[in-house]
């Protein structure tokens, strides 16, 4: 059973999201839904996940909308180092800072601003470490930022871990796609 469940994937540009109200993010935030509603009927209780533009926050908004519909689950929001998002715009530091109020756990991995590549990568433990599954929106054959996490999830896994990988590529969000237009 997965009780914590490490949510991640495209960045915001990587989808070609440049709006808050772009289409294309309801329908991931729809399919998200559907698939955390489906993790919560199996156990899952904690979502965690980071706090990019793009996969992460587009999740909280999901997440908040699941909730409305009487589910308990909980949104914790894991920030890799201390002042996380401040080399944003003020337009992405606002929505931002709505995502982080949101969500009912907020803390960072380190306490220090941003000063190497190797904080991600014990940002990247933590959650493995605390998390029993992750649910991907990344395309191994498309490449993007989350080819870095499903590489720290496959190795953890190389390694014997009992962790729990579900992948959701291109294809799936189109046919989740095609599915909500043709209904």
């Amino acid at each position: 059973m997965i009780k914590n469940l490490w949510i991640t994937g495209y960045r915001s540009y990587e989808l070609g999201i440049f709006k808050d109200n772009d289409p294309k993010a309801k329908v991931i935030q729809d399919f998200f839904e559907q698939r955390i509603t489906n993790y919560i009927d199996d156990g899952t209780e904690w979502i965690l996940t980071g706090a990019q533009m793009g996969t992460e926050q587009i999740v909280g908004k999901a997440v908040q909308e699941i909730r409305k519909k009487d589910y308990n689950i909980r949104h914790a929001v894991m920030l890799p180092f201390s002042e996380f998002g401040n080399q944003w715009n003020e337009n992405n530091q606002l929505l931002l800072n709505v995502f982080l109020r949101k969500a009912d756990y907020v803390n960072k991995v380190s306490n220090m601003s941003y000063h190497s590549p190797r904080q991600l990568k014990t940002w990247q433990n933590f959650m493995l470490k605390h998390t029993d599954g992750a649910l991907v929106f990344y395309d191994p054959e498309s490449g993007g930022k989350p080819k870095y996490d499903y590489e720290a999830i496959k190795a953890y896994q190389d390694q014997g871990n009992d962790y729990n990988l579900e992948l959701i590529d291109f294809d799936s969000m189109q046919d989740f796609a095609n599915m909500l237009y043709d209904s």
